[in-house]
């Protein structure tokens, strides 16, 4: 029985990944990229990062970063016209910096932050789960008036993507361990009977394109101005894999060796970067507390992800109409805020109290609304350095807190000046 609720885990934290690859792919096109290139080496890196997990009991899944891939995209490639070869380049020297910075960091393992927010970190990501099931189904959309709006019922999307959620949330009040699989399964099975989404004549490809992107990254570019901008980013983009890999490895991992687990997602990022793909970082629905984030289950994930190697063109498909992911979505989102909601270590003195909730709601509110981990984590840690000081406890804020509030605030200065 437990093997069986392993294998269930570990495949729908896969499927649930499995639209990254298709949108990092896409978005790597806009900047002159092969399509077909980047997705085979985005799924190739992932499988082998998520092997490596299993392998270290690290308990997550890998997937590509779209926060990372969009800013070296859009900020980078297309913005500023450097191509998605000097794209490259800025993710190698981010990702090497990072891991010698790393690397070297002996002291911190010692350097604890407030227990406060890696607590803080897992409620900011279960709304963030809740927030992107909800967009992508279209049941809240972009309003003119207001930040966001109830969808239109008459949308096909909505509707299959508001059923599930529903079928898979009284699962889960039902205490169904598959909860998640089991409305996936249904919902896909469901939109597919009634047309919505088909699987195409040639749902299968042999994984090609990748002479056109391994070793291509360009260390550098020729003029003045634009060698400024690139060593900006380069700081600005060690400074958001920084945060993202820290937070979300301190906050999920099953191991608890969070240090050593940065190294690794740091060095899979310089790998990365050589063979043409952008950053790494853990799957949000790797925050799942369920049985499948073990060895087996995630080498049921990465079986799944070397199926994914041929068949793109079904994968795509599938995230065309992706209302089946919608209720893993929403589902981790709501699993993730039971297990956090009981533990919550609130200090018991009350100006302290008042500090920790009000910095972590900003990170609450802000990593939703931006998606940003960097900016959200940044802004929170500032925050609580703020609140302490005007509470009286300055000597109470650890120096760690604030080291990365500083590092933060150039981060923030630097990346407005260009």
């Amino acid at each position: 029985m437990r093997f069986g609720r392993d294998i269930f885990a570990g495949v729908t934290m896969a499927m649930a990944s499995l639209a990254i690859f298709t949108a990092a792919a896409s978005m790597l096109q806009q900047a002159g990229m092969d399509f077909a290139g980047s997705f085979t080496v985005g799924v190739l890196l992932s499988l082998a990062g998520t092997l490596w997990s299993a392998y270290k009991r690290y308990g997550v899944v890998l997937t590509p970063s779209l926060t990372a891939t969009g800013y070296l995209v859009f900020i980078v490639a297309i913005s500023h016209g450097l191509g998605w070869q000097a794209m490259l380049g800025i993710s190698f020297s981010a990702s090497l910096l990072g891991l010698l910075l790393w690397q070297g960091s002996t002291c911190l393992p010692r350097w604890n932050l407030p227990r406060i927010f890696p607590w803080g970190i897992k409620l900011a990501l279960a709304v963030f789960l809740i927030c992107l099931g909800l967009k992508m189904g279209r049941i809240v959309i972009t309003s003119p008036w207001q930040v966001t709006m109830l969808g239109d019922a008459a949308d096909p999307l909505m509707y299959w993507s508001m059923a599930g959620i529903v079928l898979t949330l009284a699962l889960l009040a039902g205490g169904w361990r598959s909860a998640l699989f089991s409305g996936m399964v249904v919902t896909g099975a469901v939109t597919f009977s009634e047309g919505f989404w088909v699987i195409p004549a040639a749902p299968f490809f042999l994984p090609e394109g990748l002479e056109k992107v391994l070793g291509q990254l360009s260390l550098g570019v020729s003029d003045v101005q634009n060698s400024a901008f690139y060593l900006v980013t380069v700081f600005s983009l060690l400074v958001m894999l920084s945060a993202i890999h820290w937070s979300t490895f301190s906050a999920l991992s099953r191991a608890g060796k969070t240090v050593e687990g940065v190294r690794f997602l740091f060095a899979l990022g310089t790998l990365g970067a050589l063979c043409g793909v952008p950053p790494l970082v853990i799957s949000p629905v790797s925050a799942v507390p369920a049985e499948g984030n073990g060895r087996r289950g995630l080498l049921a994930a990465a079986l799944l992800f070397v199926g994914a190697l041929f068949c793109e063109p079904l994968i795509a498909a599938m995230a065309a109409f992706p209302a089946m992911a919608v209720p893993v979505l929403v589902g981790s989102g709501f699993l993730l805020l039971l297990a956090a909601l009981p533990d919550c270590p609130l200090s018991e003195n009350p100006l302290e109290r008042r500090a920790e909730v009000l910095a972590i709601s900003v990170l609450v509110l802000l990593l939703p609304l931006t998606g940003n981990f960097a900016t959200a984590l940044g802004a929170s840690l500032i925050g609580y350095a703020l609140f302490m000081s005007m509470a009286g406890n300055f000597r109470q804020v650890a120096g760690m807190v604030w080291l990365i509030s500083g590092i933060f605030a150039l981060y923030y200065v630097y990346g407005s000046l260009f």
